[in-house]
C-alpha cells in the first residue's frame, strides 16, 4: 500500500496556491486527487460510479475505489452522493456530472484522499456562479482541445494538449463505466483527431486510449 501513501502523502502536502480558495477555505479538487491517485497507482486501480437514482428531480451516484492486492481488485472505499436538480446553477444543467464528481471525491476521501477543508456543495456552486461569465462565443472557438459532457457542455476548452490529456484521463478513468462510454463516444471524433496531429511523445497515450474503449 506504499502507493497509496505517496498519493496520500502528496494531496496532505499541497500548499493552497495549488488548492481552491473558496470563502477563505482551501479545497482540494476532486480531479487533482484523481490525478495523484493515478499517478501513483496507475492500472493497479479503479474508480467506478454507479447511478442509483436519476430522474427530472434527484440524483444519487455511488463511487467506489479499489486497488489490486495480489493480482486482485479490492474495495478501498466507498460513499454516496446526492445532488437536487433545482438545487443550484450547476445542477439545472449538469446535477449528474456534479453528482459523480462529489460521489468520487468522497470515496477518495475514505481511502486517505481528502486533501484539506472540505467546501459543501452549496459553497462550491456559489463560487462558481458568482464569477463573471465568459462569453459563450468564445468558449466554443478559443481552445484547440475539448471535451463534452453528457448535455454538450464543453466541460474542457484549452491549447494545453497535456491538460487535455489528463482530464481525458479523468473523465475516462473506467472503461467499464456506462457513463464514461457515453462521454468517449461524444469525444471519440476529438480523440482521434489529436491522435493524428499529436507528437511521438503523445501519441501513445491517445492509442491506448482508443484501443481500450473501441474494445468496451
Amino acid at each position: 500500500m506504499s502507493k497509496l501513501n505517496d498519493a496520500i502523502s502528496e494531496i496532505a502536502n499541497l500548499p493552497n496556491s495549488d488548492k481552491v480558495n473558496i470563502k477563505g477555505k482551501y479545497y482540494t479538487t476532486v480531479d487533482t486527487r484523481v490525478h495523484a491517485f493515478r499517478k501513483h497507482l496507475g492500472e493497479d486501480a479503479q474508480i467506478a460510479t454507479e447511478v442509483i437514482h436519476h430522474d427530472d428531480t434527484r440524483v444519487v451516484v455511488k463511487a467506489t475505489v479499489s486497488v489490486c492486492i495480489d493480482g486482485e481488485l479490492r474495495v478501498l472505499g466507498n460513499d454516496y452522493a446526492e445532488e437536487y436538480r433545482a438545487a443550484g446553477m450547476v445542477n439545472k444543467t449538469s446535477a449528474l456530472e456534479n453528482c459523480c464528481t462529489s460521489a468520487i471525491g468522497r470515496a477518495l476521501a475514505c481511502c486517505g484522499l481528502g486533501g484539506g477543508e472540505y467546501a459543501s456543495a452549496f459553497e462550491v456552486d456559489n463560487a462558481i456562479n458568482n464569477k463573471a461569465e465568459a462569453p459563450k462565443a468564445k468558449e466554443k472557438t478559443k481552445g484547440k482541445y475539448k471535451i463534452e459532457s453528457d448535455n454538450k457542455a464543453v466541460v474542457i476548452n484549452t491549447d494545453d494538449e497535456e491538460k487535455y490529456l489528463h482530464h481525458l484521463r479523468t473523465f475516462l478513468a473506467d472503461p467499464a463505466s456506462e457513463e464514461c462510454k457515453r462521454i468517449f463516444k461524444l469525444n471519440k471524433d476529438t480523440i482521434i483527431k489529436a491522435q493524428i496531429a499529436s507528437t511521438n511523445g503523445t501519441k501513445e497515450a491517445y492509442d491506448k486510449l482508443l484501443e481500450i474503449y473501441n474494445e468496451a
